[in-house]
């Protein structure tokens, strides 16, 4: 069973049975599609956990639905992030640190040189990088990666806590299974895809 679920009330939006060999990310889209029909208003985010984790799920609900998914990185079988960046997307200045994110603008995200804001000790300085005072600025597209790129940056403290509201769907199926006995369901007769 995949379900949407308000993460306010904890109250569903959309469910959804299969088989146990359908992976989630093949229902995933469907799932949203369901839920944002019922919807009056359309959500500016799609939290998932890592199971979710598909370039086509971040692209359409980017570009159908308008809205950002929230979706731990499944890095299982990743050997080496993206040359220039970290595995959450953050890039890596020309000294080897990691940047700073500095906000984001109209589907941008900024990111500054780590030395001029106190948090890392680099032995070049700014000199290294920039002649600005500012220190280098790099700049990324979420349109350019949207599994990479996201608003607000992957690993930030909004991130984050958008993240966290994902344990209403937790909940949710947790009261389920207590007061609707679904734990020790048995299921037969349901055709495998």
């Amino acid at each position: 069973m995949h379900a949407a679920v308000d993460t306010k009330s904890e109250l569903p939006v959309a469910i959804t049975v299969t088989p146990a060999n359908v992976h989630d990310s093949e229902i995933a889209l469907k799932l949203v599609k369901k839920a944002s029909s019922v919807l009056v208003k359309s959500p500016k985010f799609y939290l998932m956990d890592s199971a979710y984790d598909c370039n086509d799920i971040y692209e359409t609900i980017k570009n159908d639905f308008h809205a950002q998914a929230i979706i731990a990185l499944n890095l299982r079988g990743t050997r080496q992030p993206r040359a220039g960046f970290d595995f959450d997307g953050t890039p890596i200045c020309s000294a080897g640190f990691r940047m700073v994110y500095w906000g984001s603008d109209n589907g941008v995200n900024k990111f500054r040189c780590p030395y001029v804001l106190d948090k890392a000790e680099c032995p070049f300085g700014t000199d290294w990088c920039s002649s600005s005072n500012y220190g280098m600025v790099i700049k990324t597209k979420i349109e350019d990666d949207s599994r990479l790129f996201c608003s607000p940056h992957r690993g930030t403290k909004n991130w984050q806590k958008l993240y966290d509201e994902r344990t209403s769907v937790e909940r949710y199926f947790g009261r389920q299974k207590k007061h609707l006995g679904l734990e020790s369901i048995t299921v037969q007769g349901y055709i495998k895809r």
